[in-house]
């Protein structure tokens, strides 16, 4: 049985991709033009799964790990792709996330100080002024990186990454549906349309 402090940190890092919302995340995708995407019908899962990065999120958070993992399935699975636990498959799978702190930097056109002093209305004021200062403020981000290898090849063959400003959540569904949204825009980009 998992102790309380312990759900409490899982629970806490389920943060990770509580994006704010379909406009607030980043979406990316690059892949190898030499390999037949065409040909491929089956797939597994990385025996590593995301134990393979010391820092990876979704190492530390098994259930994080489960969710996306379900959530890649469903929509590979809809694209027609057919998941192995044994024998030969034409690619592998894999997933990695990180969170890190982040400082944007932007203009404010307010100022305001106080001065010491007496003035008609008490023993000191404030005074507005404007000015472009600028404005500091820390942000944690989330990144979701779903990586597609040949299995012949042994070589990365696709990937997908997604970033964005984590936020709370007032419910795991909630949490769950974000996972899903995030996970199918990814994939929407798998597999690549060569132009």
């Amino acid at each position: 049985m998992m102790k309380t402090t312990s759900l409490a940190g899982a629970l806490a890092a389920l943060l990770l991709l509580m994006l704010a919302g379909c406009s607030s995340y980043s979406i990316v995708s690059d892949y190898d033009r030499s390999m037949p995407f065409g040909t491929y019908k089956t797939y597994r899962w990385s025996e590593e799964g995301a134990s393979g990065i010391d820092d990876d999120v979704l190492a530390k958070n098994p259930l994080i790990f489960r969710n996306v993992k379900a959530a890649v399935n469903r929509e590979l699975r809809w694209k027609g792709f057919e998941m192995k636990d044994a024998g030969p498959v034409d690619f592998i799978v894999t997933a990695h996330a990180a969170m890190r702190d982040r400082l944007a930097v932007g203009q404010t056109s307010m100022a305001v100080s106080y001065h010491r002093g007496y003035r008609s209305w008490g023993p000191g004021y404030y005074s507005v002024w404007y000015a472009p200062y600028p404005a500091y403020t820390w942000y944690e981000e989330g990144t979701l990186m779903i990586d597609v290898i040949d299995a012949k090849s042994d070589e990365l063959a696709w990937r997908g990454v997604v970033s964005g400003i984590l936020r709370d959540y007032g419910s795991n569904d909630d949490m769950h549906k974000e996972i899903d949204t995030v996970v199918g825009r990814v994939l929407a980009r798998f597999p690549p349309v060569s132009r």
